[in-house]
């Protein structure tokens, strides 16, 4: 058992406190290791500007406020998608204002980097994006940003090993709709026995 931990190259995750005390437990270099799932960080910031968005939705122009309800989402896009399509619908941003400029950065720095291989710029760049965040009189996004100064070590090495959750959020999506379609197992035994038998791989030639 030893020896399979010590062999785990990376460890990807969300940026669960629980998750996170666990990994560094039972993980030897954990901070090397741990890798926090770059939708997660994009999903994060999606609702600091979607509560942000609310709370100044009254303060917005009337031409300009469909634009801002469209970008609640923006993060969770591609960079293509950001500056194709999709930035067209939301004009490029969310309003148009300085405020808002500042909340979805640019490619090069912090989150709009996710997508790019990491190289020796990346933790600099990292670093710069979450000053000017602070420094943009947003409050909500300057605690984002100070979770992810904190949480820096994992966001590079999701980027550094090109690891995310997908493959895991997709099979416990199929593992609820497993539950759902039997309408419920007996006990814990046998739902688990079911998740083994349809995702297990089990080698059925017999």
């Amino acid at each position: 058992m030893t020896g399979q931990v010590e062999s785990i190259k990376t460890l990807s995750m969300d940026m669960n406190p629980a998750y996170i005390s666990a990994a560094r437990v039972h993980l030897p270099n954990a901070v090397e290791k741990i890798a926090f799932d770059h939708f997660h960080v994009a999903k994060m910031l999606c609702a600091v500007v979607d509560k942000t968005r609310q709370s100044e939705m009254k303060t917005i122009p009337l031409q300009a406020r469909k634009s801002a309800h469209r970008s609640r989402y923006l993060w969770l896009y591609g960079r293509n998608k950001r500056h194709g399509r999709i930035g067209r619908k939301t004009g490029g941003s969310t309003d148009g204002s300085a405020r808002y400029q500042s909340l979805l950065g640019n490619e090069r720095a912090g989150p709009g980097a996710l997508s790019r291989r990491y190289d020796e710029q990346s933790r600099r760049l990292w670093l710069e994006w979450i000053a000017m965040a602070k420094d943009v009189g947003v409050p909500l996004l300057s605690s984002a940003a100070r979770t992810l100064r904190k949480r820096l070590y994992g966001i590079l090495n999701a980027m550094k090993y090109r690891v995310s959750n997908g493959n895991a959020e997709s099979l416990n999506s199929k593992i609820r709709l497993l539950r759902i379609k039997s309408r419920g197992y007996r006990n814990k035994e046998r739902f688990k026995v079911a998740v083994m038998f349809h995702y297990g791989r089990l080698n059925m030639d017999f």
